[in-house]
């Protein structure tokens, strides 16, 4: 009996150790997306039969949602779903369950009976809330493949006493002292985060990488990051990446929280696995077009979009570009800004500092419109002799003087820190990417360094939205709001 017991302990020490690396088999890594999303990574369809014979996709009901992502089972509306860790199915005597059933042990070939046709392996009908899944033979040993591995530490950068996350700043000859800042900052909240214990007995470890110059060369760049630094999560600066970024996260299921991120990925379908600050340099020039729509009518003003040679300002100048040319503006010129700029309407997207005199010849009523990303540091560099300034600042970041780019970073990076810190102690001590995700999800007015609260859910990906416009005035450096009876989003 003793020795049993010891043969049985070894085994399990065995199996553990084959998992501690965090990798799945490829065929149980395809078994994870069966479970967790209700989807083959074949394509191939999956539908749930319910009771009365309705037929419904598996997306709607995937394993997870009832038992849970531990597999241990999630009570509910007074059903209690089995506990169906290959552990717990496969205990060498008759297993009896919440309902009274009882059956003898679970085989592979059994558990797929049970998730096809509904019979456990006492030939007894399942509950007939479990539904029945329609699967290709390969999609169900993929899925009892993943089924083997509930309950152990399958996940990358996971172990019973870390977790891993990876910091992806931009490449070196973009980062100026924006990767630098962020990087302090991190290290700064998780070493008060270990000193303080971790997060459930947990030490956070942190890795970092550079993305190469190259667009084309990123998404390999970060797959290989997190694959070869066994990443868990990932926080970062993704600017001028945010679509690589985006892809690699969602294809690896790696959770991700963006420091910035000027143009987040918020297409459909919703990437569940990437989660932003805020609506990024979008939102805040959308706030500015609104802004002249209603305070500068008339299509044949002279607007002029003043832009430099780097890749997030490009971006946006283009973009900025075809929404004035959508909307029936004639008279739109682009200017990299290295000749004096003649308009009434001058849009500056420029990110770089030392930037020359860009706007020299300008009349009393000559507006200048800067997004609150670009603003601080580029406002105490550009000439605005008698213009009138106004910037748009997101509510996440709220307004500052020209003064505190610094601050203003540091807070985002602070706030992302903060936001993982708090779901992953949410997350508990089951903590995985799926339910690190699902904590994230939970978030409904969280505070943090940020001037507004952050709310994510189910749907929603950017924690916070809105656009405040401001008036600079170049003389004192300070914003003031806007006049009464003028909008502000």
């Amino acid at each position: 009996m003793h020795g049993g017991r010891v043969c049985r302990a070894i085994l399990v020490f065995v199996a553990l150790l084959g998992s501690a690396d965090g990798q799945l088999k490829p065929n149980a890594e395809r078994g994870r997306e069966i479970y967790e999303h209700g989807t083959s990574p074949s394509g191939a369809s999956i539908e749930a039969s319910l009771e009365g014979g309705t037929r419904i996709a598996g997306s709607i009901l995937p394993c997870a949602n009832c038992h849970g992502h531990d597999g241990l089972g999630k009570p509910e509306s007074g059903i209690f779903p089995s506990n169906i860790t290959w552990d717990a199915l496969t205990k060498p005597y008759r297993l009896t369950n919440p309902d009274g059933r009882t059956h003898p042990p679970y085989t592979e070939r059994l558990l797929r009976r049970a998730i096809t046709m509904g019979i456990d392996p006492g030939g007894n009908t399942l509950n007939l809330a479990m539904p029945r899944f329609q699967l290709s033979l390969t999609d169900a040993s993929d899925l009892v493949a993943y089924i083997k591995k509930l309950g152990e530490p399958v996940d990358p950068g996971l172990t019973a006493t870390t977790v891993r996350l990876g910091l992806v700043g931009p490449p070196p000859s973009q980062a100026g002292q924006t990767a630098g800042i962020v990087r302090q900052a991190l290290l700064d909240h998780f070493a008060r985060v270990n000193d303080a214990g971790g997060v459930f007995g947990r030490r956070i470890e942190l890795t970092f990488a550079e993305l190469p110059s190259a667009p084309a060369q990123r998404a390999d760049a970060v797959r290989k990051f997190l694959v070869e630094e066994q990443v868990f999560a990932v926080v970062g600066d993704f600017s001028g990446a945010e679509s690589e970024i985006a892809t690699v996260m969602d294809d690896t299921g790696t959770p991700a929280i963006a420091v910035l991120a000027p143009f987040p990925q918020t297409g459909s379908p919703l990437n569940r696995f990437v989660f932003y600050l805020d609506g990024g340099i979008e939102e805040e020039v959308q706030a500015l077009l609104d802004f002249v729509s209603a305070h500068f009518p008339g299509l044949d003003r002279q607007t002029a979009i003043v832009w430099s040679d780097d890749e997030v300002s490009r971006e946006t100048a283009r973009w900025l570009q075809a929404r004035l040319t959508k909307s029936g503006h004639r008279r739109v010129t682009m200017s990299e800004g290295l000749q004096p700029v003649r308009a009434d309407i001058v849009f500056c997207v420029r990110p770089k500092l030392g930037v020359p005199r860009v706007i020299a010849d300008v009349r009393g009523d000559t507006a200048i419109l800067v997004p609150g990303s670009f603003a601080a540091g580029y406002l105490t560099q550009a000439a605005f002799p008698g213009a009138q300034v106004f910037v748009a600042f997101g509510t996440a970041s709220g307004r500052a003087d020209s003064s505190t780019t610094s601050r203003l970073i540091w807070n985002r990076a602070t706030a992302s820190a903060s936001l993982l810190t708090e779901a992953l102690q949410t997350a508990g001590r089951s903590l995985s990417r799926a339910t690190l995700v699902e904590a994230l999800e939970s978030f409904n007015g969280g505070q943090t360094s940020l001037a507004a609260p952050v709310t994510f859910g189910r749907n929603r990906r950017v924690g916070a939205s809105g656009v405040q416009i401001m008036v600079y005035d170049p003389l004192t450096r300070k914003f003031d709001l806007l006049p009464s009876g003028d909008p502000s989003r």
